[in-house]
């Protein structure tokens, strides 16, 4: 089961178990995600607009996946900067994976959407044993 741990800007605690727990910034960037999961792994569509693929950091670590994005300084020299409504700072997202291959997860960035596929650990097939009756 996935689910996500961070950013809280919702009301009812009901929905903390798929919204999850906050964004510790000054701004709110809520990356809005798809979650996607099949038999052999999860993937995640997270729409961040606005950024270059350097400025994000993913981890992978005791069965959460971590998102991070750093917005750059904007060096605009011509204009004085009056009002700002775009995301601007530092944020990030967490899911709960469970145990996935970790050496497997992969990320791409086009469009404005990020998308990391983490593919589940395939339980060893079982072979059976026979039990002798004593």
């Amino acid at each position: 089961m996935i689910y996500n741990c961070n950013n809280k800007n919702y009301l009812d605690p009901f929905f903390e178990a798929f919204f999850g727990k906050g964004a510790q910034n000054v701004g709110y960037l809520p990356m809005k995600t798809d979650v996607y999961e099949s038999d052999k792994a999860y993937r995640l569509d997270i729409e961040v607009p606005g950024f270059a693929k350097e400025d994000f950091n993913i981890d992978y670590k005791d069965g959460y996946l971590t998102v991070s994005v750093k917005s750059r300084e904007n060096e605009e020299k011509e204009f004085k900067m009056v009002s700002r409504e775009r995301f601007a700072g530092e944020t990030s997202r967490q899911f709960y994976l469970g145990d996935v291959e970790e050496s497997g997860i992969t990320a791409s960035y086009k469009d404005g959407i990020l998308i990391v596929t983490a593919p589940k650990l395939q339980p060893e097939e079982q072979k059976p044993h026979k039990i002798a009756i004593i």
